[in-house]
C-alpha cells in the first residue's frame, strides 16, 4: 500500500501524540509503507504482455479480486483437468503485478497452459493511468460501503489488533483519505480508480463485472467472462466448462479451500518488512459470504453520508449516476 510511504519515518513521539484510534491508524500506515518496495512495484507496473490474449484483472482492494482470479483460472484450466487446484495460493497462478517481484515471482515465467495458448493472467489494483496496456482487461466493481467494511475486516488481526481501530476512524482516516495519485507509488482512491476505467466502458477489450451480479447470477456472469477471455484456440463459454467453474468459484467450494485464497504469499514475503511478526495474519482468510455490510459490522450514518458526498463529488460528474446502484444498472445496458 504505497500511499503510506510518506509516513514511514513517523516517530514513536509523533504516534503517541494522537488519540488512541488515530495513533493506531498512524501505526497501520507506517506498517503498510513497507508492504511494497519501489523497485518491485515499478517493475511490475512496467510489465509488457507477451501474448495477444493476456488478461489483467483490476479492482480497488476488496472488491472481488480473489473471486475473479479463481473464476478466470478455472476457466482456462477446466477443459484440461476439470479445474486446476494444485496451487498453494491463487496469486501463484494469477500473479499480482505490483507485488510479484517482492514475492520472488518472475512475471515473465510461463503460466498454466501457455504452451497450449491458454491466456496468461494477472491482477492489479492500479488505476487506468498506471496500469500496463493489456489486450484484455476485466474491471470488477463493488458497492463502496461494502468495500470499506471488507477492507477493515481484512486488516483487522493482521495489520492492527482487534479493538485498536474503530471502523469509522478506519473509513475516515485511511480509506476516504485517499485521492488522486501523484506518482506510481500511490494507489488511487476507490472513487478515482472507478472513474479512471469508466471511460473505457465501450471498449471491446474491457469487461466490467459487478460483485453483486456475481452474487446474484454466478452462472450468467461466468458465461460473460468466458466469452470475453475466449481466443482463437479455445471457446470457454461451453456448458461443461461453465459448470465446472460455477462449482469451483462457489462460496462453499472456496470456503472449503480457503487456505488457497488467504494472501499467504504476500504475508510470508512482506510481514517482516512491515514490522509485523512473520506469521501475522496467517489465520485471516479472504473468503466471506459477500453479504451486504459483511454481517454484523455496520457503517455509521456519518460514514455512509461521507461516502455519498465523495460519490457525488467525484463519480457523479463523470458517470451521471447518483449512486452505485444507478451505475450498476447503467453498466447492465452494455452487457
Amino acid at each position: 500500500m504505497p500511499f503510506e510511504a510518506s509516513l514511514s519515518s513517523s516517530t514513536d513521539e509523533t504516534i503517541s501524540a494522537t488519540t488512541t484510534s488515530s495513533r493506531s491508524i498512524q501505526l497501520l500506515k507506517q506498517r503498510l509503507s513497507g508492504f511494497e518496495t519501489e523497485q518491485g512495484r515499478l517493475q511490475g507496473l512496467a510489465y509488457v504482455p507477451l501474448e495477444k490474449d493476456e488478461i489483467v484483472i483490476t479492482t480497488t482492494p476488496k472488491a472481488g479480486t480473489t473471486w475473479m482470479q479463481q473464476i478466470c483460472h478455472q476457466l482456462r484450466s477446466a477443459r484440461d483437468c476439470g479445474g486446476d487446484m494444485t496451487f498453494d495460493e491463487i496469486s501463484r497462478v494469477v500473479p499480482w503485478l505490483e507485488l510479484a517481484v517482492d514475492q520472488g515471482q518472475d512475471l515473465y515465467a510461463p503460466q498454466y497452459g501457455q504452451e497450449r495458448n491458454c491466456p496468461r493472467m494477472f491482477k492489479t489494483h492500479a488505476w487506468e493511468n498506471d496500469c500496463p496496456s493489456f489486450p484484455k482487461t476485466i474491471v470488477v466493481l463493488r458497492r463502496p460501503e461494502d468495500v470499506v467494511v471488507s477492507f477493515y475486516k481484512f486488516f483487522e488481526g493482521w495489520f492492527f489488533d482487534p479493538g485498536t481501530i474503530d471502523l469509522s476512524s478506519f473509513a475516515k482516516e485511511f480509506w476516504l483519505a485517499r485521492g488522486v495519485p501523484s506518482n506510481k507509488m500511490q494507489n488511487a482512491s476507490y472513487f478515482v480508480h472507478l472513474i479512471s476505467w469508466y471511460d473505457r466502458r465501450h471498449d471491446p477489450t474491457v469487461l466490467f463485472v459487478c460483485f453483486e451480479d456475481l452474487l446474484e447470477d454466478l452462472e450468467g456472469q461466468v458465461r460473460r467472462i468466458a466469452r470475453f477471455i475466449s481466443n482463437d484456440t479455445y471457446q470457454y463459454d461451453q456448458p461443461d466448462i461453465v459448470n465446472v467453474v460455477v462449482e469451483k468459484a462457489s462460496y462453499e467450494f472456496m470456503k472449503e479451500h480457503s487456505s488457497q485464497f488467504d494472501e499467504k504469499l504476500s504475508k510470508m514475503a512482506r510481514n517482516e518488512a512491515c514490522g509485523l511478526p512473520k506469521d501475522a495474519g496467517m489465520n485471516n482468510g479472504k473468503i466471506a459470504e459477500g453479504k451486504d455490510r459483511n454481517g454484523d459490522v455496520v457503517l455509521s450514518d456519518e460514514i455512509k453520508e461521507a461516502i455519498q458526498r465523495k460519490w457525488k463529488d467525484i463519480v457523479l460528474p463523470v458517470t451521471g449516476c447518483d449512486n452505485y446502484d444507478d451505475l450498476r444498472n447503467q453498466l447492465k445496458t452494455l452487457q
